[in-house]
């Protein structure tokens, strides 16, 4: 079995060269789409993008946290790879800079609003994620220190999971139900933390069979995982949709039959196959979850349709203008974030060593 970060180097320049050329491409279609008068289209695919990849990178470093505060000796080989997902802290926090900046330019509300309130939404986004990304960044400077199972490390993994849920609800609250007049969904800052948690575990996953750090026995255990996680996922979607359905609100509704209607009802088909049909099938069987194909295929479909997901929440909420040129800049701009997440935590994940 080849061991975590054999080859470092020769592993991470492709990936450095890809990253950075995705950077430039999402650092030329923002500017592209601000300057052609596509702003709102940018700024909601950061937003989207951001929630997507921030979330992914606080949700790995949460299963690396929750499995030391479970002692889960199982998974030791695949802390390196959650811990990587911290490489990307950095980089998130500077893009959430930019998303409090230009929050008059995709956040409808704040066109009328106070410069004390928008301060307010800006300062509890930013003091939510450093908080996040502080008690994160703790965990994994902890564990690689050789603290593996010490008091310390124990202590500073239940301070940031009780974080990683109060401030990836916040997450939650500011970039997607802000963006609405609807009626809040009380269950989704749930929904979401639920869901960062399984795209953490799914890039954890993912790239445990690409490193081939994992053997049967644990792609078994992280298969499982991903299976009982994506049932959670879906139980929740499912507490989400019931009532409103049930209740028949038209100011309820509404924000669910925008997403069920045109452009974007084949996109909600997609992600349920994606996150549920599909891994539901392909991971339901002790054989299947232990081959590397097929757990690859499951985490691989869970990590698209949660990333597809992350645009149903955010998109349909703004008036974007629509057409050709919105879908180019917002493509361009997802791309440019996943570049910066792989410089982040890619660049950690082919140095990282085995715990």
């Amino acid at each position: 079995m080849t061991p975590l970060g054999s080859g470092p180097a020769a592993a991470g320049r492709p990936l450095s060269r890809l990253a950075v050329a995705l950077v430039a491409v999402g650092a030329a279609g923002f500017v592209a789409g601000a300057l052609s008068g596509h702003a709102t289209a940018a700024f909601a695919a950061l937003d989207a993008s951001w929630l997507f990849f921030a979330g992914l990178a606080a949700g790995a470093v949460a299963l690396g946290a929750a499995v030391r505060v479970t002692h889960g000796g199982w998974a030791r080989p695949i802390l390196p790879i959650a811990d990587a997902a911290a490489g990307f802290f950095p980089a998130a926090l500077a893009l959430l800079v930019l998303l409090v900046l230009g929050a008059r330019t995709f956040i409808p509300w704040t066109g009328e609003a106070s410069a004390g309130r928008l301060a307010f939404l800006g300062a509890r986004l930013l003091v939510a994620a450093a908080l996040v990304f502080a008690l994160g960044w703790r965990v994994v400077a902890l564990g690689r220190a050789g603290d593996t199972s010490g008091p310390r490390l124990r202590a500073a993994s239940v301070a940031y999971v009780l974080a990683y849920a109060v401030g990836l609800s916040f997450w939650a609250f500011d970039l997607v139900m802000e963006l609405s007049e609807a009626p809040p969904y009380t269950v989704l800052p749930a929904y979401y933390f639920l869901g960062a948690f399984l795209s953490g575990l799914a890039w954890v996953a993912l790239v445990a069979v690409g490193r081939d750090v994992a053997g049967p026995d644990l792609r078994h255990d992280l298969g499982k995982l991903l299976f009982a996680f994506i049932v959670v996922w879906s139980y929740l979607l499912w507490a989400l949709f019931l009532p409103t359905w049930y209740g028949n609100v038209p100011e309820e509704s509404a924000a669910l039959l925008r997403r069920s209607r045109g452009p974007f009802g084949p996109v909600s088909v997609l992600v349920l196959v994606a996150v549920f049909a599909w891994p539901f099938w392909l991971l339901f069987s002790e054989r299947l979850k232990r081959r590397r194909a097929t757990l690859a295929a499951g985490a691989g479909a869970i990590l698209v349709g949660l990333w597809l997901e992350r645009f149903l929440l955010v998109v349909p909420s703004l008036a974007a203008t629509g057409g050709v040129v919105s879908v180019l800049v917002g493509a361009c701009v997802s791309l440019g974030v996943a570049g910066l997440f792989l410089l982040g935590a890619g660049a950690r994940v082919t140095g990282a060593r085995p715990a």
